[in-house]
């Protein structure tokens, strides 16, 4: 058997109020989960709601103020959203009707008459090709080379490339791996061997480079300078050459460190002089704020539950 001494409602919303402050800031939907969310966030300025049940123990809320924009400041963005929302509609509605007529055609051809596209063709594709333009694009390939649709002959799926753009493929025609005579591909094979050469070449270049200026050298070198270089941001600077110099030993100061890095086309050597801390840009400085409010406000809340537990009185 249990006995619990309790207080009257009226009293406990008091004796609560008076020992906490029970003043949570300014909270947003989520933090307290959905019981919380539902009772707080129908009341009125000045409200007082019911007791709440939240984490075994029972809460009473009063909101003392209530904060956000005006409808006069957010009509733009609203009407905005309204008119994306109807752009969105009208693509998904396209996006079904593609995923229906593919699937039930035998071509690509009466699709795209039906949904006035334009179907366009590529030349002969092999299988360890390096793909071009859309063809290069996450799934495209694996899906022209399925089964289904270079055996079996069916439309691919539809293939989602990005949040505005859909594909859908079929082989036009197919022909079987055969090994070319020599002097069909002379040509070719000797363009590659002497480019596999160069390439090879030039990075041995690069890093004798590299290995004499670690060895603080006199060297020859017509320097294209990159000032405050980040990772995100835009900049004429090849993408590999930027992941190189970010995964590059920190300089010490008034010193350099070097790497070569390797290109699709020759080499880089890359010299870099001084490194330096980034800014935290606005957004995530709302992000880290938001994330410490909310901790704030689970503190409170955990502070709240440790007094009702303490002033309960059971006996067993």
């Amino acid at each position: 058997m249990s006995r619990l001494q309790r207080l009257p409602y009226a009293t406990l919303t008091t004796r609560l109020a008076q020992k906490r402050g029970g003043d949570l800031g300014v909270i947003s939907r989520g933090f307290f989960g959905e019981n919380f969310d539902e009772a707080a966030f129908s009341l009125e300025e000045g409200d007082v709601s019911q007791p709440v049940e939240l984490d075994s123990a029972f809460h009473i809320i009063q909101v003392t103020d209530i904060q956000g924009p005006t409808f006069e400041e957010q009509r733009d963005e609203l009407a905005r959203e309204v008119a994306l929302g109807d752009v969105e509609d009208e693509f998904n509605q396209r996006v079904q009707q593609l995923i229906d007529e593919s699937f039930a055609a035998d071509d690509l051809q009466s699709v795209a008459d039906e949904l006035n596209l334009t179907l366009q063709e590529s030349d002969w594709l092999a299988r360890d090709d390096t793909a071009e333009g859309v063809l290069s694009e996450p799934g495209v390939m694996s899906a022209a080379f399925s089964n289904d649709v270079l055996e079996e002959g069916y439309n691919s799926e539809v293939i989602e490339l990005d949040q505005d753009r859909r594909l859908v493929l079929r082989v036009a025609e197919h022909r079987e791996a055969t090994l070319l005579p020599l002097d069909e591909v002379r040509g070719e094979v000797e363009a590659s061997v002497v480019a596999e050469q160069q390439q090879q070449a030039v990075l041995e270049e690069a890093q004798a480079l590299v290995a004499d200026l670690r060895e603080e050298e006199q060297v020859d070198v017509d320097w294209q300078e990159a000032n405050n270089v980040s990772r995100q941001a835009d900049t004429v600077v090849p993408q590999l050459i930027i992941q190189a110099a970010f995964r590059m030993t920190r300089p010490e100061e008034g010193e350099s460190v070097y790497r070569t890095v390797e290109l699709p086309q020759g080499a880089a050597v890359v010299a870099l002089d001084s490194v330096s801390d980034g800014e935290v840009d606005e957004q995530m400085e709302t992000f880290v704020s938001q994330m410490a409010e909310q901790l704030r406000a689970q503190s409170v809340l955990q502070g709240l539950i440790d007094d009702l537990r303490s002033d309960a009185d059971i006996e067993r």
